[in-house]
């Protein structure tokens, strides 16, 4: 157990930047051990002292700057109204770790209720409807209330937002990622240009 904890999808962005972070948030020293957390790896005792000093204190800042004004309590209102439910897209994306600096203008919800859109603080929300949410792919933010479509499932559901910028960048993760983005088996199938079958998702 670290000393302290840290979010991970906080550890994975200050990683992918490490060089625009260091040295000039953080020693090269300290970053090893922000890069030793986020693999899992355990820490001596010399890296648990530099955690629970100046590293965490930092991560705190950098955690604050980044956040953005969001509207998850309105939203979370919103679709709790929705019987099934889950969030899919670039909002996805960022949500589950990667394409975190991109900032969407509007956020598809895949839903088995209405279809529409509304505005919420100068986004758009877009409701996509479907017949049945059996076998897709989705996990609940225990933080926020909202449900949101893990990265395989993601792909599958531009079939239904129309979103090619979505599918160009959901590529693009998947090349510079790999197996650490999706499933093997998502991976062959995106290689082989296999034609997914949707009537297994009950869609």
């Amino acid at each position: 157990m670290y000393p302290t904890m840290i979010p991970q999808q906080l550890l994975e962005r200050a990683v992918r930047k490490e060089g625009s972070i260091v040295p000039v948030l953080f020693k090269p020293v300290q970053f090893l051990v922000l890069k030793k957390m986020m693999k899992g790896e355990l820490l001596d005792e010399n890296e648990k002292r530099y955690l629970r000093g100046g590293i965490q204190k930092k991560m705190n800042a950098v955690q604050e700057l980044t956040e953005k004004d969001n509207h998850d309590g309105k939203l979370n209102t919103i679709l709790q109204s929705l019987n099934q439910y889950y969030i899919t897209g670039l909002e996805a994306l960022r949500h589950n770790g990667y394409g975190w600096y991109y900032d969407p203008k509007s956020i598809e919800v895949i839903n088995t209720s209405i279809t529409g859109r509304i505005r919420i603080h100068g986004c758009t929300i877009k409701f996509i409807r479907v017949k049945s949410l059996r076998n897709t792919k989705g996990k609940n933010d225990k933080e926020n209330g909202l449900a949101y479509a893990t990265n395989e499932q993601i792909l599958k559901d531009v079939r239904y937002t129309k979103n090619k910028y979505t599918e160009k960048i959901w590529h693009q993760m998947l090349h510079r990622y790999g197996d650490l983005f999706a499933m093997k088996k998502v991976k062959e199938e995106t290689n082989t240009e296999h034609t997914i079958n949707y009537s297994l998702y009950g869609v």
